[in-house]
């Protein structure tokens, strides 16, 4: 387990053992795990957007983009 990610509205947690990787969205409550393809192509993008200078409104856009993954409810993270 890596924690690749903490921002006071998202973390992201890689676990390349299971190639999966977590995705929590703190300012809504939901949580997701990608797997397989998906975590690799999320691994990919994700590089590439923490490569470059980004404001919050893009990290929410980045979020966005991935909320259909997304589809638990938080309980005790």
């Amino acid at each position: 387990m890596q924690v690749v990610f903490n921002h006071h509205f998202m973390y992201v947690i890689d676990y390349p053992a299971e190639d999966a990787v977590e995705m929590l969205d703190k300012r809504h409550g939901r949580v997701g795990i990608m797997r397989g393809e998906v975590a690799q192509r999320f691994r990919h993008d994700f590089g590439i957007f923490l490569s470059e200078e980004r404001d919050e409104e893009q990290l929410e856009d980045f979020i966005d983009a991935y909320s259909a993954m997304m589809d638990q409810p938080v309980s005790h993270h």
